[in-house]
Formats: C-alpha cells, structure tokens, sequence
C-alpha cells in the first residue's frame, strides 16, 4: 500500500484516536500506528486486508448466491413432499473467514447493514463456513441457471443443485 506522508499522518492519528476510544484493542492499534508512522513496507500490506475491493461482477455472483439458497429455500417450503432433500442443506453456510474474508464480508454487510436475506440463519459463527464455499458455489449456480423455473424449483432440481 502506498501512502503520501500527509495520508500516513492522517492514519496514524486516526489510529491514536482509536486507542483512547477502543481500549480494548489499543495494543493492536499502537502497533498499527507504529507501522504506518515508521513506513514497515512489509507489515504496510498488512493495511490491504482492512481496505479490500470487490469488483461490481463479483458482488452480482455474491447476490446470486444468496438468491440461489433463497429460491430453494422458498421452493422447498412449497412442495408438498421432497423425498431425498435434506432441508439442513439447503441453509446458506457462508464462506470460509480464513481463505474467503472478502466474501463473508459482503454476506454479512448484504444481512445485517443492508437488511437483505434476514430469513438466513448466521448461526453462532456469522456465516462463517469455515470451509472454502467459493468453488461450491460456482458449481450450484451452473445447475441453476440452468433450470427453467428458478423461483419454483421441483425436488429433482433441488437435489441436483444440492449435489452440484
């Protein structure tokens, strides 16, 4: 991250700031002062992880996602019978806060800023994972863009994304 001298001015006082207002994380937030005062090339990108980008793309195909489980959650509570579904798998786990962090949170600012899929259950983890979902994903959106009724998924269909 590169940073005029005024912009690591600006931080670092914002990070002082943050001790007095946030003590209980005030030893994190001196040793971010430090690194931004003194210029730790190295431990600068460490900076990066609290200031990541998602492209306008990935955060359609996030939405998506969300959708896909909101649909099939939706379409499941219409069927009279579901033989082989297991209502448990159909519930929106997340991604993984290890390798997936940007992902997790554009789901969690999506539920709880945003006020969107508040009918998805966090769990005690936030919709941590805790597992990579991104590939998983990818898979079960395929099968269901591929279905001709989307919002009113059958049992077949439902499996079939499940298993995707």
């Amino acid at each position: 991250m590169e940073m005029t001298h005024a912009q690591r001015l600006i931080l670092s006082n914002q990070y002082q700031m943050m001790t007095i207002m946030d003590p209980a994380n005030a030893d994190r937030y001196r040793r971010l002062q430090t690194i931004v005062e003194r210029g730790f090339g190295l431990q600068m990108r460490e900076l990066d992880k609290d200031f990541g980008a998602l492209t306008e793309d990935t955060c359609r195909t996030l939405i998506d996602i969300m959708e896909m489980h909101h649909a099939m959650q939706v379409s499941f509570s219409n069927l009279e019978d579901a033989p082989g579904v297991d209502p448990r798998r159909l519930e929106f786990l997340g991604f993984d806060a290890a390798t997936e962090s940007r992902y997790l949170s554009y789901v969690r600012f999506m539920v709880n800023s945003e006020g969107r899929y508040t009918d998805f259950d966090a769990g005690t983890h936030g919709f941590n994972a805790q597992t990579k979902m991104w590939e998983k994903y990818q898979r079960m959106l395929a099968v269901w863009h591929g279905c001709p009724r989307q919002y009113h998924l059958s049992a077949v269909e439902i499996a079939r994304i499940i298993n995707a």
